[in-house]
This record gives C-alpha cells, sequence and structure tokens, in this order.
C-alpha cells in the first residue's frame, strides 16, 4: 500500500556544545543554513520556511512545513547505443539485458531516444518516497559533520572536528524524536538552558514551543531579538541620564554572539580619563572589554554600558568588576599615550627604518618617501597653496605607527598621529590630514574632510597599488591581501568627492616612477585596467548599467567627477517624457554612421532641404553645447541635444543616404557622423537602452 503524503510537519536540530567563539558563529550559522537546504532538497524534502539559530551555547535549526514523505521521482537513465543492444535479427545483447536487469525493468520496457547523432536505450526508473522520519538521521547526522569552523578540535577519543565540543543534541520531527548518534552522543528531545541560570535539562515535546520554552529558561535564541534586547534596555538606560549609546554596528554584532540572555547595565569610570582622546577611550573599551561608550550632547562622558549574561541580582558585583577592569585599562592607555607625546613625530621618523613595509619593498621610512614624493605631485596640480602642510603631512603620516599607542591599539593608526601633531605644535591642517588619510578605509566611509588629508590619502593609496603591482602581488578572484581593491575604491571616490581635475593615468605612472623596468608600460597597464574594473562596480552601484557603458569613455580623459555628473544628468534626462523618441532617433544615427573618420560635410552637396536643416540644426546645437560642456553643465547639453530629434527624423522618412551618386552618399554619411560626433561629446547613445 503507497503512502500518503498528506501531512507537513516541523523539525527541529538543536547542537548544544561548550562556549563557541562569538566570530565563528555568523559564519556557522549560512553553513548550517544553505547546508540544510542543500541536504533536504537533495534528499526531495520540501519546506516552507527554514531558519538557523545561534547562541554560544547552540546551533539550531527550524524548518516548516516538511512533507511526511520524500517526493516521488521518475528519471531518465540513458544506456547503450541501440546498434550494440540488439544483434542483425533484432534480438537484445548482453548489454541491453544487463541495463535492463540494473534497473529492474525487461527489455521491452525500454525506451529508445535520440542524443547527437546516436538512438540510445533509456530506462524510466521510479523513485518512490521513503518516509521523511527514515531519511532525517543521516540527514542530521551529515549536516551536523558539514559545519566548518576557522578553527575547530577533536575531543575525547572521537575523529570528527567542531569549534567546541558537543554536548548534547536535540533532533525532532513532527514532534517525535530522530535518532542518530555522533561521538558517542545519543540524540533526543532534551535541551538546556541558561549555564547558569536554569542549567537543568528539560524536554522539547511541541516544536512549536521551542523558541519560548527557551526563553522561559533565560535563553533568547533569535540572534536579531537579543541585539534589539540589547538596544532598547540600554536605551532606558542612558536615557535616564540624558545621555545615548556610541553607536557601533560591528560591536553590537559581536556582543549579540557572546551571550544567550542579555542584560545591560550602567557603569562609571573617574572622569579624570576623559582628557584622554575619546577615540583611544572608545578602543579600549570595545577592543578589551566589549563594552558601548555613551555619548551627551556630542561629548564622550564617563559612564558606559556593560552588556552581562545573567540577571539583575548580581547587578552590583557585575558593575563593580566592569570598573575595576576598565579603570586599569585606562590607565595603561593613559601612560602609553603620555609617553608617546614626549617625542614629537619628527623624531620618530628614523625608527621607521627599523620596520619593514614588505620584504620586497624596503621600509616605513622609505614609504614615507615615496608618500611625500607623490603627495606634493599632486599638490602642483591642485593644492599649491597648501603643497608645505602637504609635504610635512604627508612625512610624518606613518610616525605614529611606532608609537606606544598604535602598537597596542594598530586601529587607531592615523587618529593618534592627528592628536600627536596638534601635540607638537603643527597646525590644524598638517593633523587632520595625518588623523584622516587612511580614509575612506571601509565602504561606506567618508573621505577626508580637507584637502591636506585628501591627497595623502591619494598618495598613500597610489604607493600602495603601484608597490605591490611592480612585484606581482595583484589581486585575485579570491584574494585580495593587501585590500588593493578597497584602496583604489578609495582613490574613486576622493576624486569624485573633491572633484579634483587629475589624470588618473598620470598618477599612477608618477606612483610607478621608483619601480622603472623593462615590465613599467605593462604594469601601468595593468593597474589601469584593475582601475577601470573598480570604476564600473563602484558606478554600477548607483546607475543603470547601460547609462555606465555609455560614460565611461570619458573616465580616461576627462576628470572622474566628471563622468558621475554625466551619470546624474543622463539619470535625469532617461526620465523625460522625449526621452524614448529621442533615443529612437540616435539608434537611427548609429545604425548607419560610418565606422572611424569621414570627410567634411559639404554644403553643396545638398540637394534636399532635410538635408540643410539637419545640418543647421546640428550647427546650431553644436555653439550651445561646447560652451556649456566647458561649464560642465550637462544636463543643460542633453536639453540642447534633444533638439536634433525632429530634424533627425524627418532627414531619414525624407532622404535616401545610400545615393547612387557616390559624392552625395559620402556626404550624407560625412553628416551622419557629424551628427554622431556631436552627440558622443555627451554620451555614447548607443549603449543606451
Amino acid at each position: 500500500m503507497e503512502l500518503k503524503n498528506d501531512t507537513a510537519s516541523m523539525l527541529l536540530l538543536e547542537i548544544g556544545t561548550e562556549e563557541i567563539p562569538a566570530r565563528f558563529l555568523p559564519l556557522a550559522l549560512d553553513k548550517l543554513r544553505s547546508n540544510a537546504e542543500r541536504m533536504l532538497s537533495d534528499k526531495r524534502l520540501s519546506f516552507t520556511s527554514l531558519k538557523a539559530y545561534a547562541t554560544p551555547r547552540r546551533l539550531c535549526l527550524i524548518a516548516e512545513g516538511v512533507p511526511s514523505l520524500q517526493t516521488a521521482v521518475e528519471k531518465e537513465v540513458w544506456g547503450p547505443p541501440v546498434n550494440v543492444s540488439f544483434d542483425a535479427n533484432g534480438n537484445p545483447t548482453k548489454a541491453a539485458e544487463a541495463f535492463a536487469k540494473a534497473n529492474n525493468l525487461s527489455v521491452d520496457s525500454l525506451q529508445r531516444k535520440e542524443k547527437g547523432k546516436g538512438l540510445y536505450l533509456v530506462a524510466l526508473v521510479r523513485e518512490d518516497a521513503l518516509p521523511t522520519e527514515t531519511i532525517l538521521p543521516e540527514v542530521f547526522y551529515e549536516l551536523i559533520l558539514s559545519i566548518n569552523f576557522p578553527k575547530s578540535m577533536r575531543w575525547g577519543n572521537g575523529s570528527i572536528r567542531f569549534a567546541r565540543p558537543i554536548h548534547w543534541i536535540l533532533a525532532s520531527y513532527a514532534n517525535k524524536k530522530v535518532v542518530f548518534e555522533v561521538e558517542g552522543i545519543k540524540s533526543s528531545n532534551m535541551t538546556k538552558g541558561h549555564r547558569f541560570l536554569s542549567p537543568a535539562s528539560f524536554e522539547v515535546k511541541d516544536t512549536r514551543s521551542y523558541i519560548n520554552l527557551l526563553r522561559n529558561n533565560f535563553v533568547i535564541i533569535d540572534h536579531d531579538e537579543r541585539k534589539k534586547t540589547i538596544m532598547e534596555e540600554s536605551d532606558v538606560l542612558t536615557s535616564a541620564i540624558g545621555a545615548s549609546v556610541v553607536k557601533d554596528d560591528e560591536l553590537m554584532h559581536h556582543v549579540s554572539y557572546l551571550i544567550e540572555y542579555p542584560m545591560p547595565f550602567l557603569g562609571t569610570f573617574p572622569a579624570e580619563y576623559l582628557e584622554l582622546p575619546p577615540e583611544l577611550l572608545i578602543t579600549v573599551m570595545k577592543g578589551h572589554q566589549k563594552y558601548f561608550a555613551v555619548n551627551s550632547g556630542g561629548k564622550l562622558t564617563n559612564r558606559f554600558i556593560i552588556v552581562s549574561n545573567t540577571k539583575e541580582d548580581n547587578a552590583e558585583t557585575i558593575k563593580r568588576g566592569a570598573e575595576r577592569v576598565i579603570k586599569a585599562r585606562f590607565e595603561d592607555a593613559r601612560f602609553y599615550y603620555h609617553d608617546d607625546k614626549k617625542a614629537s613625530l619628527k623624531e620618530r621618523l628614523k625608527e621607521l627604518k627599523k620596520v619593514t613595509f614588505h620584504e620586497k619593498l624596503g621600509n616605513l621610512y622609505e614609504k614615507t618617501l615615496r608618500i611625500s614624493s607623490i603627495a606634493e605631485y599632486i599638490a602642483d596640480k591642485c593644492c599649491a597653496d597648501i603643497k608645505d602642510e602637504i609635504r610635512i603631512a604627508a612625512q610624518l603620516s606613518k610616525s605614529d605607527l611606532v608609537s606606544g599607542v598604535v602598537r597596542e591599539f594598530p586601529e587607531l593608526q592615523g587618529v593618534m598621529g592627528g592628536y600627536y601633531a596638534a601635540n607638537d605644535k603643527l597646525g590644524p591642517d598638517v593633523a587632520q590630514a595625518i588623523a584622516g588619510h587612511y580614509r575612506p578605509a571601509f565602504s561606506g566611509d567618508t573621505i577626508p574632510e580637507t584637502d591636506a588629508g585628501a591627497v595623502v590619502s591619494l598618495a598613500d593609496k597610489l604607493d600602495n597599488i603601484a608597490s605591490f603591482f611592480s612585484i606581482g602581488l595583484v589581486p585575485t578572484a579570491t584574494e585580495d591581501p593587501f585590500a588593493l581593491r578597497r584602496q583604489t575604491l578609495g582613490i574613486i571616490s576622493i576624486l569624485i568627492g573633491k572633484r579634483y581635475r587629475l589624470d588618473v593615468s598620470e598618477l599612477f605612472r608618477k606612483a610607478l616612477q621608483p619601480y622603472q623596468s623593462d615590465r613599467t608600460a605593462s604594469i601601468l597597464e595593468d593597474m589601469l585596467k584593475f582601475y577601470e574594473q573598480r570604476l564600473e562596480v563602484l558606478l554600477n552601484q548607483g546607475y543603470a548599467a547601460d547609462c555606465v557603458d555609455a560614460v565611461t569613455c570619458f573616465a580616461k580623459d576627462e576628470p572622474l567627477y566628471t563622468v558621475k555628473d554625466r551619470l546624474e544628468a543622463l539619470k535625469r534626462f532617461k526620465t523625460l517624457p522625449d526621452y524614448e523618441g529621442f533615443l529612437l532617433s540616435f539608434k537611427r544615427i548609429n545604425n548607419i554612421a560610418p565606422e572611424g573618420k569621414s570627410g567634411p560635410v559639404k554644403k553643396e552637396l545638398f540637394s534636399q532641404e532635410e538635408e540643410a536643416a539637419l545640418y543647421n540644426a546640428a550647427e546650431s546645437a553644436a555653439s550651445k553645447l561646447y560652451p556649456l560642456l566647458a561649464l560642465e553643465r550637462y544636463s543643460d547639453s542633453l536639453e540642447v541635444l534633444l533638439t536634433l530629434r525632429e530634424p533627425v527624423n524627418r532627414f531619414f522618412d525624407k532622404v535616401l543616404v545610400m545615393d547612387k551618386n557616390e559624392d552625395i552618399k559620402n556626404n550624407r554619411l560625412a553628416l551622419i557622423k557629424y551628427i554622431q560626433t556631436v552627440g558622443r561629446q555627451l554620451a555614447d547613445f548607443s549603449k543606451l537602452s
């Protein structure tokens, strides 16, 4: 009797472990979810929803709408060619009989189908649906073994690897246990609550109550719910003192994976430490202790948020412990900071000679010389009035790398250099330039506010790209160890944001000067290709692909910001009611315009009034267009081009371009080429859709 696939139920898998490092959990969640989807699909098991959750002590998978039976399938199995499957009398050969037997069929039930140039035997094989409950033990076992971690371990005498030892496995389907075993640990329908607040095991009788059952035992399984709890309760605490939590998505993400039952508390540290740079205080709180800083009126306060993994009963003990630890950390930071200020950035320059930048690229002192040379070159082009400040900032840009604070907190490179420059009384321009020259440091980061900072940032990034390309350490499809993609995007962002009139190929050529060889030309070509790819990626994030294709041809010859301005103009232009008609007109132009250059248009060869009308319209448009382009008024320029739509349409409707007279034909083609050339001052309209 065939089983009916008439019910759909929930499946639940929970892997209970010793505490898994928070940084491992996001990747483990992705693997658990994607591997489960693939494995269930491979077993022909559907589901209506599938979610994965994680806390430090457990990984969990919940799927809803899982049917009680697999999906039955009928599949084709291809066999031997027909010409070797039957003899001259039409009797089956051993090849046909063996193929039929292997698929539990008679030779008569085999089909014949063409593939390529031959005819083959084909068996239609039905795979019946098996009960889900018989399939899941293997799926769950393989799923647990498939989860990868940055680091894993074996325990006891076992052979499998996992981030931390597995202590229990909860597995159920349709509220019934799914029985299997991993390293001597037998699955059950039992789980555990919070390690300290509810350590006893308890039974999960109904999968739908699982999440609430855990919550009642002080475990919030949903990572997003833990984040929401942290944010809301922290806001309550800080609002009561007229302050707010310093927003830090990265820290919030990490902390939410550190705990199962978040409970924020408000701590205090001595106000004397507020004399330290706020970035230093925040970094100490975040890096060492995973505490959230607290602001009031745009200034850092001497309060902080601790997120504990326990209840309010222990609040005072937790706060006192946290305050004692953070005070000790701040005391260390204060020592480093004041010790660093005893030596100027200029005095630290000689120490850079002892620090290797890269084994094939010399030391950091040599790098600062290269940065300075590139920065002065750029300053001459766009910021000559602050060239002295740029030169000083470039020379001292890496001096803070040998300071005590930056050695302890590398993420404060540049930032601390800005404070030390202010301490050395080098002026606000130099201090801000040093502080901001690593920006933009990540996707969405801002560019340096000052021109001095922007120029030094460009110089540093250009040197990095040229240096690593010169020794063949270029990004691949899977690796970019020196973040050259990000730095190229940074260069593009600065050139657009600051509207500098700089030639990128000349910048790369300047950056390659210290590495001259017989390969310099090919290295420069590779750098420019890499740059163009990154430019296309960046522009495609905000604009339609056809618009990007239409204007990237200008990136080699014009300031980069004008490419962005052209895109903005095209984006608006495409919303105009006349756009579609205009585009069709220019499609007609592009379809017939000759390749390469053509001769001048000769008015004396016009034989129809539509030719003269189109030429006069083009001349009038060009006389207005070129001054507008010089002023970089691209939207106005596009509106001028719109005036050519009607003359172009009338020309094609009334004039036979391919006239029998060769001179007339060539003159009409020259006129069409002239129209195309005028249009291409703005964009390559053949790329638009």
